[in-house]
């Protein structure tokens, strides 16, 4: 049993839960350089499923205790957030791709902190998507996704779409809850393999998004930890909504961005959503409705995304994509053509540099194959 209580005047305790992953990782760093900086209101409960874990222990000297505990269990989450003040909640569908489990962990998490009787709550949502496709001209288009275990059988994104569902529900049942709305990860980039490849050697570098010419949000792993450090410094944001972003690009200007930081020109492949969802990586036909359902409702998606000045300052300001670029070119090492023909050498670069200026579109049959893993992709 934890000794969890503490006196008034003690720092408040804020349980970040998947402290070792993307989300949760962010939180831990920015409230440590927090605390680093000679700030003391808060004191850090890592949760995880396994504190003895290589990742845990790297974790350790940036929190204050390290709790263990399993969101498929409701005692143990009500127990691991019990004196704490706040909470940070996340949720990952692509563990085993079964929302109907995910919605099973948010509503046991969602118990969990009315046990504990947390204070101030900040839950990582997302949109549900089919409150936006019913009203769609275009509803008959969209497909539905298949779930397992007898989950809902009505959705077209599904590892967002549980996590709205739930979200709303948090909101409704009136929990001092403040809903965390993030953006396409930077880092999707590096650890998804999305960054700039090619099929051979004779081949132009580039990158495959089914957005068109969209201008997509995106966040730094770490903004999206400086905003809910943020977060929770203000009370006034209970009940509220707060969404994050880095910045909006396009494909093509994701592109130019990797060609002028990596020396190489990219191009950038902009294949229709259908065929994405033909590629056969697992969760191809989920993410291809996730990427068309930020580019069919754009406007009211970016919208919920902005960053006010007033809390852009706050989190002590963003990282714009082409820092991360220079900060992580390390991870994009783009080769050049081969010298072996000078000729063929000059065209493709010729080529590659002609291509990059504009999205190229493809049809059906001769769009470029793409591959992901497994992925918390936002």
């Amino acid at each position: 049993m934890f000794n969890f209580s503490s006196p008034n005047d003690a720092p408040k305790i804020i349980a970040i839960m998947g402290a070792t992953g993307q989300q949760g990782g962010a939180a831990v760093r920015a409230f440590h350089a927090l605390k680093e900086s000679g700030n003391n209101t808060f004191r850090i409960r890592a949760i995880t499923r396994n504190p003895a874990s290589e990742n845990a222990q790297a974790i350790a000297p940036m929190v204050d205790e390290i709790v263990k505990a399993d969101a498929n269990d409701v005692t143990s989450m009500a127990e691991a957030f019990r004196g704490c003040h706040g909470a940070f909640l996340v949720s990952n569908w692509w563990e085993d791709l079964d929302v109907a489990h995910e919605i099973t962990i948010l509503r046991n998490l969602k118990e969990a902190v009315k046990r504990a009787d947390v204070k101030h709550i900040v839950n990582s949502v997302f949109e549900d998507s089919r409150d936006f496709v019913a009203n769609a001209d275009d509803k008959d288009t969209w497909t539905i996704i298949p779930t397992p275990n007898g989950g809902p059988t009505n959705m077209y994104v599904p590892h967002i779409d549980g996590k709205g569902q739930v979200g709303k529900e948090f909101e409704e049942e009136g929990l001092p809850v403040t809903s965390f709305f993030t953006s396409f990860y930077y880092e999707n980039f590096i650890n998804l393999g999305m960054g700039p490849t090619r099929q051979s050697e004779s081949d132009p570098y580039a990158i495959t998004l089914p957005i068109s010419d969209a201008r997509m949000p995106m966040v730094a792993v770490d903004d999206m930890g400086k905003a809910i450090c943020a977060i929770f410094q203000d009370e006034s944001l209970i009940g509220k909504t707060v969404g994050i972003m880095s910045e909006t690009l396009s494909g093509a200007e994701m592109a130019e961005t990797f060609a002028k930081i990596c020396g190489q020109p990219v191009m950038y492949n902009a294949v229709p959503w259908n065929v994405f969802a033909s590629f056969g990586f697992p969760g191809c036909g989920e993410l291809a409705n996730m990427f068309r359902f930020k580019v069919d409702f754009n406007e009211t998606y970016t919208k919920t995304r902005v960053v006010s000045d007033e809390f852009d300052e706050k989190m002590g300001g963003r990282i714009k994509f082409e820092d991360w670029v220079v900060a992580n070119k390390g991870a994009f090492v783009l080769e050049e053509p081969p010298k072996d023909d000078d000729d063929v050498a000059e065209k493709t670069l010729s080529e590659a540099k002609e291509k990059s200026e504009k999205p190229v579109q493809y049809d059906d049959e001769d769009a470029p194959e793409v591959c992901c893993s497994q992925c918390n992709l936002m």
